[in-house]
Formats: structure tokens, C-alpha cells, sequence
């Protein structure tokens, strides 16, 4: 099944010329029969498949209508202002990881403008050099952070995973949304339950990596899996990471979430894996707030847990 959803999205603009080419024959040549005196019923059968082979994207859009009727009702997006998380969050992962995207305020936002990513996160690990890689050669083993434990940020109930994603052995940006024969985007994950509703989603992460099973109840800090190259939003092996309202990603909003008891700085690794590329590095203003031992953080920052209580 996965190798005919990739072949479908690989062949998906030649498929809908071919089922429109079909429907003008059948409708013209063959004088395909006409519905109450008006409608050809080839029309009807066109519809009909292009809403079946999108789907997928119901869940989305359901969203966002509901959530525009909602605005025009008075409610509010989750941010800094009028949302402070219930829970006390650390970092996903053990050692000094980079902020590579994301933040809570709307210029580091990875997508300001889709609920469910709105305060999501990229997290890369990289060399002193800026570098992504151990060596010259870039296959996904050479990663710095393939195959890194993936840590429980809080004490929950492992509520969704999914494990199932091979990972892409080198760049994705030619096949974004081919090559894991999947529409989810954030290919292999472990989301969990959180108290007040608050769930946590790691993904991206490396096939048959996770450690943990639906109805598990897991402590902060406990391995759940390991960093991979899995979902298609990115192009090579990183870490994303969110706090939703529930456990369906594409059903959610996000919320602005401050890491308890982290060391951040700015990173200089960052602006150099900018130099290597040669691309114009984004704006990082703002991108650290620190209000006690709780800090929001956004891309450019060098962070890593510090000592819990």
C-alpha cells in the first residue's frame, strides 16, 4: 500500500490530466450517460476521485474552518500572552543541541499561520565548524544527531506512536512528500500525555527506534527512541518537537511551551553552518526570554538541560 500512495503522489499531475482526458472521451466520443437530463456522469466520477485521493487533507482544513469560526467568536490562538503551560517541560534530549527553527514569537514561528506548528520546533546537533556532518561523505549515518536518544520531556501516558517510517538515506528536498509512502508529516513519532491536556510530540525519528508503547506511563527523562530521518518536512535528520491540545497532530493547536531549568546561548555554529551553505542567515531577534528558571527559546540558540530539581 505505501508503494502505490507514492506512486500516486509521484504521478499525481499525469493521473489528473489521464482523468480528464478519460472523462472529456467517455463524456463526447462515447456519450457517456447523462445524470437528471444535465450532469455527464463522468463529471461526477472526476469529483469524486479527486476528493478521494485528497482526503488526507480534510483533517487540516476541517481545522482551520472550525478554528476561523472560533476567532470570530472571540477565541484566541494559544500564545505567550494567554497560555502558560501546566506542566514543567525540559528538553528532549541530553547533550547541546541547536535550535536549527521555531519559536514562540511570529518571526521565529516554523509556520505562524497553521495552528498545529505554530510554536513547533527543529532541533540539529552541530560541530564547532557549523557542520551537520562527521565527515565529508553526508549519508544519514554521518549525521551528528542520527541516532541520538530521544528523551520524555514530562511524566505522562504514551497516548499515539508510530514506528513504521523508513528513513530517507540522503537529502529529501527532490521528494518531499514521496518517499515515506505517507501523508504525516512529522514521520515517526511518540506523542504523550501530559497533564491539563497538554501533549508532547517528538518526530522525525528513526524507524523501529521507539522504546515505548501506547498506555505506557513514562518518567521525565526516560528514552523513548532515537533522532532519524523519517518525516518529510525536513531535508535531513533532525529532531521536531511540539506541545499540542491533543493527540492528533493535524487536528491541534500548539502551545508557546518555556523549558524549565535549560542553559541557552546564542550559538556560533549556527551562523557558521549558514556561512558553509552560503545562505542568508534569518533574524534570531528575540530569540530567548528567561522568566525564572523557565525559558522560551527560538532558533540560533545552543541549548541543553541543566540541573533538575
Amino acid at each position: 500500500m505505501a508503494k502505490i500512495r507514492r506512486w500516486v503522489r509521484k504521478n499525481s499531475r499525469g493521473l489528473g490530466i489521464g482523468v480528464f482526458i478519460a472523462t472529456l472521451i467517455l463524456n463526447n466520443v462515447f456519450d457517456f450517460p447523462r445524470l437528471w437530463g444535465q450532469v455527464s456522469l463522468g463529471w461526477i466520477i472526476t469529483v469524486l476521485l479527486i476528493v478521494v485521493l485528497n482526503l488526507h487533507l480534510i483533517p487540516m482544513y476541517w481545522v482551520k474552518i472550525t478554528l476561523w469560526i472560533r476567532t470570530k467568536c472571540g477565541y484566541k490562538l494559544p500564545d505567550m500572552e494567554n497560555y502558560i503551560c501546566k506542566s514543567d517541560y525540559i528538553l528532549p534530549f541530553s547533550e547541546k543541541w541547536c535550535v536549527w527553527a521555531g519559536g514562540v514569537s511570529k518571526e521565529l514561528s516554523i509556520d505562524w499561520d497553521e495552528p498545529g506548528d505554530r510554536f513547533s520546533y527543529y532541533f540539529v546537533i552541530l560541530d564547532g565548524e557549523g557542520n551537520h556532518f562527521k565527515s565529508n561523505n553526508s549519508v544519514i549515518e554521518e549525521n551528528l544527531c542520527y541516532g541520538k536518544d530521544i528523551l520524555a520531556v514530562a511524566d505522562g501516558v504514551v497516548v499515539k506512536i508510530c514506528n513504521k517510517h523508513s528513513d530517507c538515506s540522503d537529502s529529501k528536498a527532490d521528494e518531499i512528500a514521496d518517499y515515506t509512502g505517507s501523508w504525516d508529516m512529522v514521520g515517526n513519532h511518540v506523542i504523550i500525555q501530559h497533564s491539563n491536556n497538554e501533549y508532547s510530540c517528538v518526530g522525525n525519528l528513526m524507524r523501529d527506534s521507539v522504546m515505548v508503547k501506547v498506555g505506557d506511563r513514562v518518567k521525565q527523562g526516560d528514552i523513548i527512541a532515537k533522532c532519524g530521518n523519517s518525516g518529510y518536512a525536513t531535508e535531513e535528520p533532525c529532531l521536531y518537537f511540539n506541545i499540542l491540545s491533543s493527540k492528533s497532530f493535524y487536528i491541534s493547536t500548539s502551545f508557546p511551551v518555556a523549558f524549565t531549568n535549560i542553559r541557552a546561548e546564542d550559538s556560533t555554529a549556527y551562523d557558521l553552518a549558514y556561512v558553509n551553505a552560503r545562505e542568508k542567515r534569518p533574524s534570531t531577534q528575540g530569540n530567548l526570554e528567561v522568566i525564572g528558571n523557565k525559558s522560551y527559546i527560538g532558533r540560533g540558540l545552543d541549548v541543553e538541560n541543566g540541573q533538575q530539581n
